[in-house]
């Protein structure tokens, strides 16, 4: 009993981002910059605080 897809199936892309825009400089930099991205994820740790804190608290 083998329930993997044939390799027809398998073979072909799930989505096809070829033509997809390729980042220019300005996006890469951003996107490897420490400096830039500590504020993004002090940011997102404080919005997901704030859901697991309500979440607790049955007053909200």
């Amino acid at each position: 009993m083998n329930n993997t897809p044939e390799k027809s199936v398998s073979a072909q892309p799930i989505l096809d981002v070829s033509k997809a825009p390729m980042p220019d400089r300005k996006v890469l930099s951003f996107r490897q910059s420490v400096l830039r991205q500590i504020p993004r994820f002090i940011a997102f740790n404080a919005r997901i605080m704030g859901m697991v804190i309500k979440g607790h608290n049955p007053q909200h």
